[in-house]
């Protein structure tokens, strides 16, 4: 094999595309199993190489077919999944208009202007199987092979269809009773589908699940016991024949192209019946039963190439409480003892926040507002707290006299500051009718206030007027003033006595997990540390980062919703249970609004 012709790169080609790909990504596109089951690292090009490259591959082999791309929630599809697949399409060589239409009819040509088409776009769109009635939250390809994009925060988006492959990222944050309903909608279009490899199948891929965080889940890894590593790895060598063979192929053509000597001519048409032979061998072993499932876990070093050594330096260096998991794919251990808040559980979390009328007419490009929260009453003023440091945190609620709903969360990060945060409360909450935010923080944000330069009045400024100095309507109360420094140790007693609720004088606590995720992970990561003294704290390494991570990791959120939480009149109910866990002499030292 050290002697077969090979195509050169880099000099440009018209019949040949040289892109990287990570080992990793070249293996799975090796192999192409029917389910792919993939626990990868931050980092290893999971989506751009993985997943879209075996999408491509569907476009060809299965045209006209429907299949499903799922997430846990619809903002981060928008926000994150759907900018990173059309990133690598566009990298892959598909354009939007030409090789694919986003929430469009496909574009439909007459004979004439058929014409004019190059050879290969005849005829352009395909028309699909399955019967679209809506284009919403949908893709086409020129192949009819058409996505429809859904969340499983808004199971209606992907009910009453039936899909021949289901493709979903991130899915740890998948309930495995909410997956395995959609997964039963893989079904139907045997006669037109069942010959390629990919018919009924999935391509699923996440980082490492922390199953001692509520909200994640480790169903995943179920996969390995389906994996027949043996069948998987005759299936890789032939694919490494195929693919020489294809190269030899190839160098031969354009052998000829140059000489045009008949000789030439029927050494590349010979190349080009054993490429496609061994082709047909690679395709036909996917079949077999053994060779239909593959489970990996991998690190991030897969894309250390692209993401270069001084990354994973810096990652390793930082010492954050996830880099086992999230770069090198380690199982995480938190122990129910470590947490800085033991008492927090499923109980305290719901996943109904949408109005489905609402969230059922957005399309991608849509923008959510606040008349998407279920249990937002417009008519009402809204609490606010926010925790200060580089990366600024934000938390939104509302309190009904029984229940604390804590419903929204804001942040900005370097290089982003309090302008962009409070445009980003400004744009959510345009709709809401009484503009009257009370707002809660830490003491810090009073520093200066006599000069007016406090953070807190820079936040009430940058709300109650907009970049342009004009009136937004909003009213900010402050409500904060004077507070005085909240222990760690007193947290922790109040937050235990708060969360178990036994208590019928504290609110209930009820968190959206699907709009306060970052708020979730924080109070779910929380550690404590012990001083030297026995005194109880939080640790708080992670805020040291720079990672954009740190909004998972960091103890930001869990502080600012400290201060959503621990007001006078709630301190005051428990103050009794505080002042018995403190040392003597600190209970007095408690002054909260």
């Amino acid at each position: 094999m050290a002697n077969r012709a090979k195509i050169k790169a880099p000099e440009k080609k018209a019949y040949v595309d040289f892109q990287f790909m990570n080992w990793l990504a070249q293996f799975c596109a090796m192999i192409m199993p029917r389910k792919l089951r993939l626990v990868a690292g931050r980092g290893s090009a999971k989506t751009t190489e993985i997943q879209v490259e075996r999408l491509i591959e569907m476009v060809y082999d299965m045209p006209g077919a429907p299949v499903a791309w799922v997430a846990d929630t619809f903002a981060n599809l928008t926000a994150n999944v759907l900018p990173m697949v059309f990133e690598a399409l566009e990298r892959k060589g598909f354009s939007e208009g030409v090789h694919y239409v986003v929430e469009k009819q496909p574009p439909t040509f007459t004979e004439k202007e058929c014409e004019n088409l190059p050879a290969w776009l005849k005829p352009h769109f395909w028309k699909p199987y399955n019967k679209i009635i809506s284009h919403k939250r949908t893709i086409v390809f020129f192949t009819g092979l058409n996505i429809t994009f859904g969340s499983l925060d808004r199971p209606a988006s992907l009910a009453g269809r039936s899909y021949v492959h289901v493709f979903g990222d991130e899915v740890k944050y998948f309930a495995e009773a909410k997956i395995g309903n959609l997964l039963k909608a893989r079904r139907g279009y045997r006669l037109q589908f069942g010959h390629s490899p990919f018919y009924l199948g999935e391509t699923f891929t996440t980082d490492m699940p922390n199953t001692g965080n509520t909200g994640e889940y480790d169903w995943i890894f179920k996969g390995a016991e389906e994996m027949n590593p043996e069948t998987l790895l005759l299936v890789w060598k032939t694919a490494a024949i195929a693919n020489d063979a294809l190269q030899e192929y190839l160098a031969a053509k354009e052998k000829f192209y140059v000489s045009k000597s008949d000789a030439d001519r029927q050494e590349y048409l010979n190349k080009y019946k054993t490429a496609n032979r061994w082709k047909e061998r690679w395709y036909n072993l996917r079949h077999l039963a053994q060779a239909q499932s593959m489970f990996l876990i991998v690190s991030s070093y897969v894309n250390v190439d692209i993401l270069s050594p001084q990354w994973f330096a810096d990652a390793l260096a930082s010492q954050l409480s996830d880099v086992n998991a999230a770069i090198l794919s380690m199982p995480p251990r938190i122990d129910k003892g470590q947490q800085f808040y033991p008492n927090l559980g499923e109980r305290h979390f719901y996943t109904d926040g949408n109005l489905a009328a609402v969230e059922n007419a957005l399309g991608f490009r849509d923008i959510e507002d606040c008349r998407l929260l279920r249990h937002l009453n417009p008519n009402r003023a809204i609490d606010m707290s926010m925790d200060f440091g580089n990366m600024l945190s934000m938390l939104i609620a509302q309190d009904d006299g029984r229940a604390l709903r804590i419903i929204k969360e804001f942040h900005s990060l370097p290089p982003e500051w309090i302008r962009a945060l409070a445009d980003k409360f400004l744009r959510f909450f345009a709709p809401h009718k009484h503009k009257v935010v009370k707002f809660y923080y830490d003491r810090s944000g009073n520093n200066y206030k006599g000069s007016n330069q406090s953070i807190a009045n820079q936040i009430k400024a940058a709300i109650e007027r907009d970049a342009t100095g004009q009136a937004t309507g909003w009213h900010v109360q402050l409500m904060s003033i004077g507070q005085g420094n909240i222990p760690m140790s007193d947290e922790y007693v109040f937050m235990r006595e708060l969360m178990i609720g036994h208590n019928p004088r504290l609110p209930e606590l009820l968190i959206d997990a699907i709009h306060c995720r970052n708020l979730k992970a924080s109070l779910e990561l929380a550690k404590t540390t012990v001083d030297s003294k026995g005194r109880i704290g939080k640790d708080k390494g992670a805020e040291k980062s720079t990672d954009p991570r740190r909004l998972v990791t960091s103890t930001n959120f869990s502080d600012a919703f400290k201060y959503m939480i621990m007001r006078k009149e709630w301190v005051a109910i428990v103050k009794r249970q505080l002042a018995f866990g403190l040392p003597a002499g600190e209970a007095g030292d408690v002054s909260v609004r």
